[in-house]
Formats: structure tokens, sequence, C-alpha cells
């Protein structure tokens, strides 16, 4: 990208010397020139270093959806012979607006502005392709929705090219990619630092929820790739023994559901890897060649962390596959998007008011206790008896002639005050004079990895115009040891104040503000009185704990009907109210496991069905209904429950709604594939710091993530 031509400077050398400089600067947001609305996006500046003076740090800024200049922290840097690279992170709350890049220190440039290709709207999903692979666009289109929207396609052909030449990615770069298609081909040059810095960042991207799917035949025998993305023995990286001629594709044909099988010729140059004790894989085996299904695995989905690989032994970029139909097909099958097309349909609230279950959650959280709004019958008699003040009592009083006249001179600004006064009263009376909070989180624990992840949000409100500052941090098991990130919090779609609308929502207190030294910390956000400001945040921490210490003790395994056996032990220092264990689909009740409780699933009336669970379906009239989804409803609890398994709920057919943001809060993938989720509630999470530093007292607004909070453990089962 190239800066347009508003350069801030006080002279007219300044001006000079900042036009020469800017035409030398490259910007880079997003991968491939695409990024997305509402979601962390990286970007990438590279300055000449005979051009960078090297006196001070380098920041962006951006707009959020009311349009006011949120600044980043400082960036990470990669210093080179001939250009400076610099890393930042923000989000974009604008879909047509650029981006500003201020250099403090003194130099002949303190702002400049560059233009950025409209982002991506926030409810279009995005499929992220690394490598030669033409049939994704076609795969695409397959999984179009209803409304006509389809996912967009980004491709990059190396980890280089992902990461825009610059170390320091990480996994929350990738934050608004849906799916990550790798091969293995384009994974083999990656021994750079920069192209490992993009390989761990993927990693620790599916590690927090994302799904990836990993095309390694030839190349995983050569060493393409990590390690760890090929099944493997639990605990245990997978390893190629060796590479067979693959004789027959009928079971690759069957798993794509290909309309026609692939080519003889083709199928006698094409090898396929025998991984090493595929007998104990951890994962489910999907497709495979041979008598059982650990002869030859070819399909193999596993989980990492919360979310999920989806492993292929074949090498979809050969020749072979380019002129095959069936390539499309088998690669809606491997992201799932089948599935998630026969969740689809019409919701059963065809009106609703929010776009998204992300959506419905800030409405819920945009509500604070002891704040109502003023009744329309209130405001409606106030502004009947308004006018019928100023007419005709007014006009009585001062049109009987005489010297009365003169009387509208006090009249009218004692009408006016006193209806003033009456409103400030009601608005009291409704609305309080106090600071309110609100809050609520979820945290997810991998007992297998000890990865923690948390998601929170929150919301104040002001009585009166003041600053807030907003931080926050993890609490209880991962407390101090994550990396946080806190920003603003609004709706997707094209509403009001959403992050898809053309033109800003205004703000009575708008002004800008900034980071503080790292993303988990605001400063300086303006908020005016009797209005709200919210915030979402998120980390990802590792326990301190060693592994024969975990929270959560699980012994399971299926007997021949899949059902759980074995036991579960808390070892957490709270207990965990109205406990639930989910596998496959079934729900076992758990109730309340205090610090030292057993559990048994084979003990007890046994597992119930995790979907009636979840959609409150009860009997009527000698058939099973399902509890209609209100898309109105501020039950926060209820909304985290569904979008934690949204999927498994029956997806947009039960709700209506896609997850929109929540999507990776979706453990429905996970109960396939090896192992069990535990959830209960237990004391909050996440803790907040949200103060106003502006008022006389200086006071804490928020402290904590509600009363509450929902913990989630992601337990192993034996193979």
């Amino acid at each position: 990208m190239r800066p347009l031509g508003r350069v801030v400077g006080g002279s007219l050398l300044a001006i000079l010397l900042a036009a020469a400089r800017a035409v030398s600067q490259d910007v880079t947001v997003g991968f491939g020139g695409v990024h997305r609305t509402g979601a962390w996006t990286p970007v990438v500046i590279s300055v000449p270093v005979a051009n960078d003076p090297l006196d001070g740090e380098w920041y962006v800024r951006v707009q959020d959806p009311d349009g006011q200049w949120v600044r980043s922290p400082a960036p990470t840097t990669t210093s080179g012979t001939a250009a400076r690279r610099l890393r930042f992170r923000v989000r974009f709350g604008r879909p047509e607006a650029g981006i500003e890049v201020e250099q403090p220190a003194a130099s002949a440039v303190d702002r400049q502005s560059f233009a950025v290709p409209p982002a991506q709207p926030a409810g279009e999903p995005t499929i992220l392709v690394i490598g030669d692979l033409d049939p994704a666009e076609r795969a695409a289109r397959l999984m179009a929705r209803e409304d006509g929207v389809r996912p967009r396609v980004i491709r990059c052909a190396c980890p280089r090219e992902l990461a825009a030449g610059a170390r320091g990615m990480t996994a929350r770069d990738l934050d608004g990619v849906d799916v990550i298609v790798a091969c293995g081909d384009a994974l083999a040059d990656g021994d750079d630092d920069v192209s490992q810095d993009a390989l761990a960042a993927i990693d620790g991207w599916v590690r927090q929820g994302g799904t990836l799917v990993y095309i390694a035949g030839e190349s995983a025998a050569r060493g393409a790739g990590p390690a760890t993305w090929l099944p493997g023995p639990p605990g245990a990286p997978g390893r190629v023994e060796r590479l067979v001629p693959l004789r027959r594709s009928a079971a690759i044909e069957a798993f794509g559901r290909a309309a026609r099988p692939l080519d003889k010729a083709a199928l006698s140059g094409l090898q396929a890897p025998v991984l090493a004790d595929a007998a104990r894989l951890d994962g489910t085996i999907l497709a495979f060649e041979g008598r059982a299904a650990a002869d030859l695995p070819l399909v193999v989905r596993s989980v990492r962390g919360f979310g999920t690989i989806t492993w292929l032994g074949l090498d979809l970029d050969r020749p072979a596959f380019r002129s095959w139909p069936g390539t499309e097909t088998l690669l809606v099958e491997l992201i799932g998007g089948r599935a998630v097309q026969a969740e689809a349909g019409r919701g059963a609230d065809a009106n609703r008011s929010v776009v998204d279950l992300a959506g419905q959650l800030r409405a819920a959280i945009d509500r604070f206790p002891g704040v109502a709004a003023v009744p329309f019958e209130v405001i409606a008699a106030l502004g009947m008896l308004y006018v019928a003040c100023l007419y005709p009592l007014d006009w009585w009083l001062t049109s009987r002639g005489g010297d009365r006249a003169a009387m509208a001179w006090i009249s009218l600004p004692v009408i006016v005050a006193s209806f003033s006064g009456l409103a400030w009263i009601a608005g009291r009376h409704w609305k309080g004079d106090a600071w309110r909070s609100s809050a609520a989180g979820i945290v997810d624990v991998d007992v297998v990895t000890g990865s923690v992840r948390g998601r929170s949000w929150a919301g104040a409100w002001a009585p009166e115009n003041a600053t807030l500052d907003a931080s926050v941090m993890p609490d209880g098991l991962a407390a101090g040891t994550a990396d946080a990130a806190v920003s603003w919090c609004a709706d997707a779609g094209r509403g009001l104040g959403a992050s898809d609308a053309a033109a800003a929502h205004p703000a009575l207190g708008a002004a800008d503000y900034a980071y503080a030294d790292g993303l988990a910390a605001l400063v300086g956000e303006p908020i005016a009185a009797d209005s709200s400001r919210l915030f979402e945040a998120d980390w990802m921490a590792t326990l301190p704990a060693a592994p024969d210490e975990a929270p959560i003790v699980a012994k399971l395994d299926r007997d021949a009907q899949a059902a759980l056996r074995g036991s579960i032990e808390s070892r957490l220092p709270f207990p965990l109210e109205a406990c639930v264990l989910a596998h496959a689909g079934w729900l076992y009740d758990v109730g309340r496991l205090a610090p030292g409780d057993r559990f048994d699933p084979g003990a007890g009336r046994g597992p119930r069905s995790l979907a009636s669970a979840l959609t409150h379906r009860a009997a009527a009239r000698e058939r099973d209904v399902a509890e209609r989804w209100d898309s109105s409803s501020t039950d926060v609890a209820r909304i985290l429950e569904v979008a934690g398994f949204h999927r498994a709920a029956g997806g947009v057919a039960y709700t209506g709604l896609e997850p929109g943001r929540l999507r990776r809060l979706d453990l429905s993938p996970v109960l396939d594939t090896g192992r069990a989720v535990l959830v209960g509630s237990g004391p909050p999470g996440t803790t907040w710091n949200i103060r106003s530093p502006g008022t006389a007292e200086g006071r804490t607004i928020a402290a904590a993530a509600g009363k509450t909070g929902i913990w989630r453990f992601v337990l192993p089962l034996e193979p």
C-alpha cells in the first residue's frame, strides 16, 4: 500500500522530508490484502533503515465503531540490513476507514494517513489456504449459505509470506480466520525464524479453538510441517513409518462424496504414508483403506487444545487431483462445511433484533442493575403536559391585555426550567446516579496440555461524563500468567453502532484513546453521562501445576455401547456447581462437585441426549418439542450454554443465529474425537479493573467478571 498525500508538518522543509519518507514506506494489512472488521488484524510497516532515525517508537491508530481513533501499543520489530519491519495488532471498527501511522519522537513526520482496502464484513467466514490449492475457490462456492454468503478464500504461498516477512507473529494475528488449510509441500521450506514464528502462530491458533486441515501425504514422509500436526498416540507426536502405493481410492471417494471416481492412471502414481502405532491414534479415523481402520488411515481428526486438526494422507496439490471434480467436495468434508450446511436453516425467530449470538450476548451485558429506561408513558405524559403549559396555559396568562404580556419573560423560562427539572428527576429515578457494572466470563481448561483460555465481557454505566481505564488479567488457576488483550465490544452487521455500519456512530463523549504498554490495558476511553461502555477480553495461559497435579483427574473410557465408564476426581480449590459431563451426543448429570469429590458416569440413571438438554426438549402431546430460542433473551448463562455447544444444539437451525465471535467457544467438534467435557459454575476466572481516574475518588467501577463464571474442562479418554 502507498500512503495518501496528507502529512502533518510545521514547515516546508518538514513537508518535503515527510513526502520523501512517505513514498519509501510499505504497509501490509491483514493477509493477502484482506482484513475483517471486529477481528484482531496484523499491520506490518516496512521502513528503510536510511530513512528511519530510530529515535522513538512508532504507533498505528485505527477507528472504533464510534469513529474514535485508538492508538496501538508499541510494535515488535524485525531489523534488517535494508529495512526495519514493525508489526502491530489492531481491531478495525469501521469497514472503510484507513489507518494513521505516527512517530511521536523528534521526527519530520508526526502522522501519516494510509488508505487500506475496505474490510470484509465480520459475519462473512474466511478460509486461509497455505499452498497451491486451486480447488479451494470452487469448494468455497459449494459452502454458500442460503443468503448467498460464501467463505472468502485467502491464499498464501508459504509461511514467510503469511508473516509478511516480519518476526513476532502470534495466534492473535489469525483472529479473523475461521479455517486454515495447509499443504505439506508449502511448509517444507519453513526453516527460517520468520516461518517458524508463523507455524507457531498457527499452532497456537489451533490450540485456542481453530480448525486446521493439514494436507500432507508424501510431504509428511519428508518431514514437512510440524510433527505435532500428524496423528499420533496420546501425548506423542505423529510419525510416518514408510510410504505405500495407494491401490484403491474407494474410501477417499466415499468420504468426499465424489460424483466421479479418481482416474486410474493418476491413482497408479500416488503413495500414502503409513502412520506409526496407528492402532493407538489419539483421534478419530474418518477414512481408511484395508480391512481395519488401523491398516492405512487416510483421514484422521484429532484434538489439539480446544481446536481440531483434520489430517489427509494425500497431497491434493498434485496434478492427479487438480482435474478431479471430487477434490472440491473432499475439501468441503475436510473443512466440515457440509455438516454446517445440514444444521443451517431458517431460524424460528424471523424478526430477531440481533444478527448473531455474540450480538445477543452483548445486549445481555448491556443491562445494569438499578438502571432502566424511562417508561414511554412517563415521557408521553411529560411531553403533552409541556405542550399544554406552553399553549394554551402560557398563552392565556400572557394574552389577556394590560401588562400581562411582559409576564412571558418570566413564565416561559419557569416552564422550561420546571420541565427540565422534571425530566432530570425522572432520569435519576429510573437510571440512578451511581456507577454500575456488569460482566460475564467463561474459562476453558485442557487437562491434556495444561492450556487455559478465557473469554470475558464487561460493561460500565456512567452517571456523569468521565474517562475510563480498563485492564484485564486471569484469576484462579492461571493467575498472572496469561497473554491477554482487551478491546471495545460492538455488534456485527450494519446496524447503528455496529462494526459494519456505513457511517460511524457519533458518540456524545467522543475523544481518542490508546492502549497502555500492551494489549491488556486501555487508557483514557471517554464515556458520556447516562451511557455505557462495553469491553471484551480474551487471554491464553498455561497451568503452573505439574501434570500429576491436574485440576481434574479423569480415568475414563468407553464400553461396547460407547457409554462412559470410570471416574473423575476434582482437585480444584473451589467447588463446581450444577456440573454436567458431555461426550459424543450424551450428557451425564454430575451435580455439585466439591474438592476431593469423585463421580462415576456408570452409576446413577445414565446419560440423556445432549441435544435435548441444550434445547430444553420436553414431551408434549406424545412427541418431543424443543423450547423455542428467544433471540431477545438477556439470560447470559443460557446464551453461553448454547454458544458453548452450538453445533450440538442444532446450530443455526435451532437458534436462527450464527455464533459470530463466539464461534471458537463451541466445543462440539471435540466431543467426537476422544474427549469429554466437564461443565460447571464456579468463581470468576477473569478479573476486570475498570476505573475512572477523572472522578474525585478515582473510583473502581468493576473489579471482577460477575459473581460466578462458567468453567469447562476438556478431559481425555483412554484409547
